[in-house]
């Protein structure tokens, strides 16, 4: 039986449900889950790390370029800007305000 499981799941591409299959059928017996509810919380993870990968593959694609972030901000390289300027960015009250950059 195991074998004609493994064979589906590689069939229909359910790479997480194949990975994390033992863990969480382990987690539904601890938990007495009814048979609903531990399918659901398979597909529900499967379809989590797909989402995951989509929102991955969708980045790349878009060949953005480098990530930049406020906490690296060089401001050697940028003396017309204060750190106290750089920290008000972190807070979203401004573009809540309406606020321009």
């Amino acid at each position: 039986m195991d074998t004609a499981i493994d064979e589906a799941w590689r069939a229909l591409h359910l790479s997480t449900i194949r990975r994390r299959i033992q863990e969480m059928a382990a987690d539904a017996m601890r938990q007495r889950s009814s048979y609903k509810d531990f399918l659901a919380d398979l597909l529900e993870a499967e379809w989590a790390e797909r989402e995951e990968r989509r929102k991955q593959r969708l980045v790349g694609d878009a060949n953005f370029p480098r990530p930049k972030r406020l906490e690296v901000f060089d401001f050697a390289e940028n003396p017309n800007v204060t750190p106290e300027i750089v920290g008000t960015l972190s807070d979203p009250a401004w573009v809540k305000a309406g606020q321009p950059l």
